[in-house]
């Protein structure tokens, strides 16, 4: 078995490298970000461990719309307007550059350029979110003898659960990593100008699993 995906660590460093006081709306936005991309990896493990692919691959799903949310960010020169809209809780597909609104298929196509892959994940993601034939064959699964090979993720055709597992887990860390990259790169304007005593972040217990203290 695969270990746990932990991006803990990575995405705490990303946190404490934001000057709060100067930039208080680009930390609340990461840190939303965050928040929201660990509990989906919480709940991916629990999944995972337990095998259940048809919920786990949800949450690979809301990962890369974790993915998109900060890549439309990164595009839009007005982020105190791109703040104020998340914030509102307005749907970021009604903001435009141009004449092109910046809906989920055209920041996947355009982050696909950069992270080839993300966009083939995400148009799986969607197929086993809403009910159709990918389900379909799915429940005919379940009835089938355990040595009969299927045709699972991504249309492709397996033998075992195993190897259906691996690649879902594969596609879940990639995920996660292209989405450490670009919070990177949205942080870098954010950052402490005179990092001397910088916020360190670490995470914490709590009863609702994901915690993040800030210790100076």
């Amino acid at each position: 078995m695969s270990r746990p995906i932990k991006f803990v660590r990575r995405f705490c460093r990303i946190l404490g490298r934001i000057d709060m006081e100067r930039f208080s709306s680009a930390f609340h936005f990461i840190y939303a970000i965050i928040t929201f991309a660990l509990e989906n990896n919480t709940a991916f493990n629990s999944l995972f461990k337990n095998k259940n692919k048809l919920a786990v691959i949800h949450f690979i799903r809301m990962q890369v719309d974790c993915c998109l949310e900060v890549y439309a960010c990164l595009l839009y020169r007005d982020k105190a307007k791109f703040f104020k809209f998340f914030k509102d809780g307005k749907p970021i597909n009604k903001l435009t550059i141009g004449k092109q609104q910046l809906t989920s298929s055209y920041l996947c196509g355009e982050l696909d350029r950069k992270h080839p892959g993300i966009a083939e994940i995400y148009k799986e993601g969607c197929k086993w979110i809403h009910p159709n034939t990918v389900l379909y064959r799915y429940v005919i699964l379940l009835a089938l003898p355990d040595d009969v090979s299927y045709t699972g993720y991504k249309g492709k055709e397996y033998s075992e659960d195993k190897e259906e597992l691996k690649h879902i887990y594969k596609d879940m860390l990639l995920v996660n990593q292209i989405l450490y990259k670009l919070l990177k790169e949205l942080v870098e304007p954010y950052k402490h100008r005179h990092p001397v005593s910088p916020i360190v972040v670490k995470p914490i217990k709590t009863r609702r699993k994901i915690g993040i203290g800030f210790y100076e």
